[in-house]
């Protein structure tokens, strides 16, 4: 079931190009405010700890599901198991078409008009620019960052935890991310420090396994040279992403010569197109990779 789901799914988000908002795509923000304002019924030493709030919000939502599943356990030859576990997954991925906001993306780039490109972007992605964009290079460079980001936490992380917790797993992790994205129920900055820590823990090995299928889709030498100098680094938000970038800019290697004396605008089309098929060779990396451990397991 688990090969069977992964490939469903691969297949819905590389062809769902249309509006992918789900009318239930606001609970999460609505269960967090209930929790808020009904903090003040806990027990004391619940209050007193500021990761109950957090806790609560990323657990509680599993049971129902945990539960549907449970029912759903062999009824009508699996397939009601299987379009749960479909659902779920389908449920943690992009509210957005990655390849055709790239594609979109390219298409005004390739005509100068880099100010439709960052306005269509930011409509279907709104955290795609973080920062204050003060050029359009500024603005490629994050864009880059971001469709890295994208693939990594909700893609690839979603689909390693679907892999090997099953489908609460893959949601408890997209909780998590929406959690933090949230950032109302985070007292100070130590609590957010800890809990960046905690997802950036549940990336560690996603992250590094996209960088070995980086190497397999791109330049194996070069990407695996950067690899084995990264592999260990420091636990910390932002070092997952700064391993992948590293990767992918290896496993991209350099243009030819005449892409490298163009013009900027050239160059950064070159590279998006180039990490866009990182990105979709390393998903085939992937569901080789995964229909072989289930061969051997």
């Amino acid at each position: 079931m688990i090969f069977l789901t992964v490939i469903t799914c691969l297949l819905i988000n590389h062809y769902w190009r249309r509006e992918r908002r789900l009318p239930v795509d606001g609970w999460f923000d609505a269960w967090q405010a209930w929790l808020i304002s009904h903090a003040h019924r806990l027990p004391a030493f619940m209050r007193n700890w500021s990761g109950t709030l957090p806790m609560l919000a990323i657990l509680l939502p599993i049971i129902p599901p945990a539960l549907l599943l449970w029912l759903a356990e062999g009824q009508f030859l699996g397939l009601l198991s299987l379009g749960l576990h479909v659902v779920i997954l389908v449920y943690c991925l992009p509210r957005f078409n990655l390849v055709a906001l790239i594609d979109d993306y390219l298409a005004c780039w390739r005509n100068g008009n880099y100010e439709a490109a960052y306005l269509g972007t930011a409509e279907l992605a709104p955290d795609a620019f973080h920062t204050r964009v003060d050029g359009y290079a500024i603005m490629h460079q994050q864009f880059l960052d971001y469709v890295l980001m994208v693939s990594l936490r909700r893609l690839f992380a979603v689909l390693f935890w679907y892999i090997v917790l099953g489908p609460l797993g893959a949601l408890l992790y997209f909780l998590l991310q929406q959690m933090l994205d949230a950032d109302v129920l985070l007292e100070d900055r130590a609590d957010d420090r800890a809990w960046q820590r905690i997802l950036s823990l549940t990336e560690w090995l996603p992250a590094r396994l996209l960088a070995l299928a980086f190497a397999l889709a791109g330049d194996f030498v070069a990407t695996f040279h950067r690899f084995r100098e990264r592999l260990f680094d420091k636990l910390a938000p932002g070092s997952n992403m700064a391993l992948l970038n590293d990767c992918a800019s290896s496993a991209i290697g350099r243009p030819e010569a005449d892409i490298r004396e163009a013009e900027y605008s050239v160059q950064a089309v070159w590279r998006l197109e180039a990490l866009r098929d990182l990105v979709l060779r390393s998903q085939i990396v992937w569901v080789i990779a995964v229909a072989l451990t289930i061969l051997v397991v």
